[in-house]
Order: C-alpha cells, then sequence, then structure tokens
C-alpha cells in the first residue's frame, strides 16, 4: 500500500510530452502537481509514428484526431546528385503508413478534449529550487514548497531542471540551422515524402494534406545565410530547382521559422528522484523527424514499467534503473543512425560520394535491407 507522497508527482514542462506525460500518468491514479512556463503554440508539423498513433488511441484521442491525420505512405530519398534514389514504401512491412502528419494546434486541441477542461497547469518560476530526501522531493519556491515521491522534467533540450540538479549534457553543434515552413503545391503526387540530401543541406518535404506540404531545410551556415538573404520568391525559385519534377506552382504558406541544430545526450537520464524525459534527456537531428516519437517512447515505457507493478515508489532508484536501461538503447541507435547520415552526405569527397551512390544502388535493391531500415523508423 503506497503512502500519500508515493502517490504524488511533480512534473515540470507544459510542452506536447509534458501534457501527454500528465494524461497518462493521471490515468494510472497518481495525484499530478504540474508546473509550466507559459508557452506559445506554433505552427509546426510533426510526423508520428505508427506506433506513436496507436498509443494514443489507447490514451483516449477522440476519434476526429485520427480522422484528420495525413497519412505518409512512401518516402523517397535522394542522394546530393538527385539522380540516385530509395524507396521505402509502408507495404514493404506491411503497414498502412510509415507515418501520420499532424498540426501542432490540432494536436493541442485533442489533448484538451481528452483533459476535459480538467487541466490545471502552475505556473513555473525560474527562481525555483529541488531539494532530495530519502523519501521525497521537495520543489521549493520563494513562498511555497510541494512534496512528491518524484519530479519528471520534460521542459526541453535547455531544461532548467537538468541544469539545476547538474547532469551536464554531452553537446554536439552540427553547425547547421533548420529552416521550416508550409508550401502551397499542385501535384498528383499523394502521401509520398521527400528527403533530399544535398551538398549544403538536407531538404524533407512532409505532405500534410492535398496542396499543402512541410519544408524542413537543414542548412549549413554559408548556405542558410543566403537562403535567409532571399525574398520568399527567390526561396521558391531555389526549391524549384530541387523538387520542380514533383511538385508545380510552389508558394511559400506560412511564417518562416528557423532554429540552430544541435544533439543532447546524459549519461544518466536520472538523479535521486529527478527523472529527465523527452527533450531534456536527448535531443537529436530532425532528418528522421523522430524528436517527438522518442519522447512519447519514453512515455510508453514508463507506462510499461509502472503496469508491471512492482514496485512500491516509482521514485526509487531501482524503478528508475529499470526504466533508463529500456530507453538507452532504443535513444542510442536512434541518435547514432542520425548523426552518422548526417555525417556521410555532408562529407564533399568523391570517395565518399561514389560509396554513397553504390550504398543507395544496394538498398535500393534490397527488401530486407529495406524493411530494417523501416521497421526501426517506425
Amino acid at each position: 500500500m503506497v503512502n500519500d507522497i508515493q502517490n504524488k508527482i511533480i512534473i515540470i514542462g507544459g510542452g506536447l510530452i509534458g501534457e501527454l506525460l500528465h494524461l497518462m500518468l493521471k490515468s494510472k491514479g497518481f495525484e499530478i502537481n504540474h508546473f509550466a512556463k507559459a508557452l506559445k503554440i506554433k505552427n509546426r508539423t510533426f510526423a508520428l509514428s505508427p506506433s506513436s498513433v496507436d498509443w494514443l488511441r489507447s490514451l483516449g484521442f477522440p476519434s476526429s484526431f485520427f480522422e484528420a491525420l495525413s497519412e505518409i505512405k512512401s518516402m523517397k530519398i535522394f542522394d546530393s546528385s538527385i539522380k540516385n534514389s530509395v524507396t521505402l514504401d509502408a507495404e514493404d512491412v506491411h503497414k498502412p503508413a510509415l507515418a501520420y502528419m499532424v498540426n501542432e494546434k490540432d494536436f493541442n486541441v485533442a489533448i484538451k478534449k481528452t483533459f476535459n477542461n480538467g487541466k490545471n497547469f502552475k505556473k513555473l518560476s525560474t527562481d525555483f529550487e529541488i531539494k532530495t530526501e530519502q523519501e521525497q522531493v521537495i520543489l521549493k519556491f520563494h513562498n511555497e514548497e510541494h512534496k512528491a515521491s518524484i519530479i519528471i522534467a520534460c521542459d526541453g533540450a535547455n531544461s532548467m531542471v537538468r541544469e539545476k540538479i547538474a547532469i551536464n549534457p554531452l553537446k554536439h553543434d552540427f553547425k547547421q540551422t533548420a529552416l521550416s515552413f508550409e508550401l502551397k503545391v499542385k501535384s498528383e503526387i499523394q502521401k509520398q515524402a521527400f528527403q533530399f540530401f544535398l551538398k549544403e543541406s538536407i531538404l524533407a518535404v512532409l505532405p500534410i494534406r492535398k496542396g499543402l506540404v512541410s519544408i524542413v531545410w537543414s542548412c549549413d551556415y554559408q548556405f542558410f545565410e543566403k537562403l535567409n538573404n532571399l525574398d520568399d520568391k527567390s526561396i521558391e525559385n531555389e526549391l524549384n530547382l530541387i523538387i520542380g519534377n514533383y511538385y508545380k506552382d510552389i508558394k511559400i504558406a506560412s511564417k518562416k521559422e528557423y532554429f540552430p541544430l544541435f544533439m543532447n545526450s546524459v549519461e544518466s537520464i536520472f538523479k535521486d528522484r529527478v527523472l529527465l524525459v523527452g527533450d531534456a534527456a536527448h535531443f537529436i537531428h530532425p532528418m528522421a523527424g523522430q524528436g517527438l516519437n522518442l519522447g512519447i517512447r519514453d512515455i510508453i515505457f514508463l507506462e510499461k514499467n509502472i503496469d508491471k507493478k512492482d514496485y512500491m515508489d516509482i521514485g526509487l532508484k531501482g524503478f528508475l534503473r529499470k526504466y533508463e536501461r529500456v530507453r538507452k538503447e532504443d535513444v542510442s541507435q536512434m541518435g547514432f543512425l542520425t548523426f552518422g547520415l548526417n555525417w556521410i552526405f555532408s562529407k564533399k569527397s568523391t570517395i565518399v560520394i561514389g560509396m554513397i551512390e553504390k550504398g543507395m544502388s544496394m538498398l535500393d535493391k534490397s527488401k530486407f535491407l529495406k524493411q530494417q531500415l523501416i521497421k526501426k523508423a517506425i
């Protein structure tokens, strides 16, 4: 029988992962104290893996959310010559789709409906302290304090919690900036995504719905400066040189957003009774579109460990160590994959380019290799 403190959990961080974590823990009967800074919902689009979508169904998301998802059934990947390509198809692994596209605003509406307006965040100030004791952890503010079995931090790649408990991230700067926006297009192609590994950039084109695609353009500093100094028409012309065979009448349809690209990892995702989840624990290159899915898988595996019911207190080191072990391999593999692909395709050596061309040709001809790559991604 758990005592009062053992049933209390503090969540810090109010993004999608924080809200989904709250929903899961609430469904398990925990008492949640949720602290977050005010967040502005952006016009971002996410690619959800089939396993993430299945889990959201189990969480009780409304049917309208799933009806609005846009399927990606295949992806065509090009090397820097834009001549050699590999096509990954959901049919190769007997799945209905490789991924499902969703807008952040629609995601937040669905979360709100699932909460039934029962969500109650408390504003997080920057002057908080965290004090751990043998049987509890305390979140202290200037004039109040809150006690719980565990604090779970999902406050982003620049986590304040991680800094305050002195878990130092291992950071790799890709020396790239990502530019993202939506694009109106005319095309007969439906439900197919494109990834172009170019000499100065990596371009992802993801269908949102008919006539609208999401662009994520990861650029080295020099190429980004060039793009950033162009007006919309000139950027459209640049895109037309790359994707003009597949899309016509290209027109930028949203505000352009940009952010620096880096990779974060930590040696341990917990310290005492504080656990890091989502981007606070791991932050990878966006080329694979797996950042949100990794965070969702953090929650899924935490739920699985809770469902085993072989614990008295999820804040104890034994429980957290078991959870850390099951997450470490998945996160390490995805980080290694994105880091390796970025390194390989950013090389301009003729020897490396020749190896890439041969490798892509072998991959496209091997159903087994393509199946393994798809299975890892979804």
